[in-house]
């Protein structure tokens, strides 16, 4: 918890935003597991990676309402399933050019689910596929991080070249003045909803109940290896069908935060770093030739169907990196009216993601 408790601390200084929560919270305790401070294994680790990780899905997907997406997120959904396309292409392709070794299907879908959501479906992919060597997560989480610096200076690089912007023209890149007054518009914090402990236990009744209807769900009809999947599915029911239900949950996705939080310790714990060197080398050169091919398709399918660039940057920022990255270049740049549109967009990623992973894992075996 005190390493947990660093990471929080450290997002919140400009350095920590740039490495990101998981990355850091990942290198502090293999530092001290591999130091001897902290043991590589514990009967506490496997609490966490058995109870704290199925009860963080419902916490964090509780908001994944499709109407609201469909509704207010316009064009940008479009565009968005166009990039999490082209990323599902460039897995295959990347798994065609890089040998990732005996695991190849489960690290090439892990990752790419990862890449169309988020770190909360590198997690569930890798358990649904089970996945449990710590050295490979984090030598995946490690690649998927330098991955996604990379896949930023590449993206941020696309209207440089004026043939990307003559094929996706875009009304956004125009009136510098009006841009920066938006973008500090934009930036205004939001007030914070009143913190409720009522609210935060509701939140958790409702994780452990979808949890212990999954279980007995997987352990009468025999599946147990898809308990990650059904415990994603009754989520995203709940999300859709009982929205009244929700205005009595709060604090739902800073709690799932946190579980994650810790589950991110446990594996760094867990991890020998001679062994995740040598396996993060394949996985970064994998996800280089994903986000490659992922930026290509898009230009290429942007000229097709005259999309605009503006929305493609952020739907493509949605996929690779998340909703709130998302948000954050679209205030940066101030495209104030594809703030909301770009976090919608990033949630229906954490709540399709982790099917996609499972289905891509299969068409590869």
């Amino acid at each position: 918890m005190m390493i947990v408790a660093f990471g929080f601390w450290a997002e919140a200084k400009p350095w920590g935003q740039k490495l990101g929560g998981p990355l850091i919270l990942l290198a502090v305790a293999m530092a001290a597991s591999n130091l001897g401070l902290i043991p590589h294994s514990a009967p506490a680790y496997d609490t966490v990676g058995g109870i704290l990780v199925p009860l963080a899905i419902p916490l964090l997907l509780l908001r994944a309402d499709f109407r609201t997406i469909f509704r207010e997120s316009g064009s940008m959904l479009g565009v968005f399933l166009v990039a999490a396309g082209a990323t599902f292409m460039g897995a295959i392709v990347g798994a065609l050019v890089i040998d990732l070794g005996a695991q190849e299907p489960q690290i090439a879908a892990t990752v790419a689910a990862s890449y169309i959501g988020g770190s909360l479906n590198f997690v569930a992919t890798a358990e649904a596929l089970g996945i449990k060597d710590s050295s490979i997560y984090v030598a995946g989480l490690s690649a998927d991080a330098a991955g996604a610096v990379l896949f930023l200076i590449l993206l941020m690089l696309l209207p440089a070249f004026a043939f990307v912007r003559r094929a996706m023209p875009s009304d956004f890149f125009s009136d510098s003045a009006e841009v920066r007054e938006a973008a500090s518009e934009a930036q205004e914090p939001e007030p914070r909803p009143e913190f409720k402990l009522l609210h935060v236990a509701n939140g958790l009744a409702i994780s452990f109940l979808v949890c212990a209807v999954s279980l007995w769900i997987s352990s009468i009809f025999g599946l147990g290896s898809l308990f990650i999947l059904i415990v994603t599915a009754i989520t995203l029911l709940l999300a859709n069908f009982a929205r009244p239900l929700l205005r009595h949950v709060s604090a739902e996705f800073e709690m799932g935060t946190l579980f994650m939080y810790i589950f991110f310790v446990v594996i760094g714990a867990g991890a020998d770093l001679g062994q995740v060197v040598g396996q993060a080398f394949p996985i970064l050169m994998f996800i280089l030739v994903m986000v490659v091919v992922h930026l290509v398709l898009l230009v290429a399918l942007g000229r097709l169907f005259r999309l605009d660039l503006a929305e493609v940057m952020i739907a493509s920022n949605a996929c690779i990196l998340g909703p709130a990255p998302a948000a954050a270049l679209a205030a940066s740049k101030g495209w104030k009216p594809l703030i909301a549109p770009g976090i919608l967009v990033g949630l229906f990623g954490y709540a399709i993601a982790t099917f996609i992973g499972v289905g891509l894992a299969a068409l590869l075996s």
